[in-house]
């Protein structure tokens, strides 16, 4: 626990421009593309994922996915593989570190910076941004995985490979509760 005092308008302040963050996403990339792009492939993708034995990318990306009542949405099938291997949550914070560990890690793309420009919005995270940044660099390169190739592999054997180590993620992520709350 922080022994610093915490203030709750910043806290409110924070939570407010990260819901921001977060509803520009859905609705200036993700709607739009899934309105744009033809459903019945992603439909068809999805059932063929559901179909998959359990502990397979392809039926824990569906679950997942189904949970938080998504769609798999084209152009994005390799970021949300990214949150299941990476095992980084869907929160907005969560999603601005993912982006600052995947820049560390490597991927150099256009919707990486798009979505971590967001954080301009949110100062305090910024010094966890960059420990997420610094733990990309430390971590094996996933840019490598290919999705429809991972579909069927166990999410388990793939998630040793190439997630954070659970004792450097527990670190960065006590850090990011520290600085979110403080």
């Amino acid at each position: 626990m922080s022994k610093r005092s915490t203030n709750p308008s910043i806290s409110c302040m924070r939570k407010f421009l990260g819901s921001v963050s977060k509803y520009i996403k859905i609705c200036c990339v993700i709607k739009p593309l899934q309105i744009l792009v033809a459903r019945n492939r992603c439909n068809e993708k999805m059932a063929y994922m559901r179909s998959l034995p359990a502990h397979t990318v392809g039926h824990d990306l569906a679950h997942m996915l189904d949970s938080k009542g998504l769609k798999l949405v084209p152009g994005f099938y390799k970021h949300d593989l990214d949150h299941l291997i990476l095992g980084y949550g869907m929160d907005p914070e969560e999603e601005l570190c993912m982006q600052a560990y995947l820049i560390g890690n490597g991927r150099w793309q256009l919707q990486v910076f798009l979505f971590l420009s967001s954080a301009v919005l949110l100062p305090g995270l910024w010094g966890s941004l960059w420990a997420h940044y610094k733990l990309g660099r430390q971590s094996p390169v996933i840019t490598s995985l290919e999705f429809d190739e991972c579909l069927t592999q166990n999410t388990d054997e793939l998630q040793r490979q190439y997630a954070p180590s659970p004792m450097l993620f527990a670190e960065t992520s006590a850090a990011t509760q520290t600085r979110l709350v403080g």
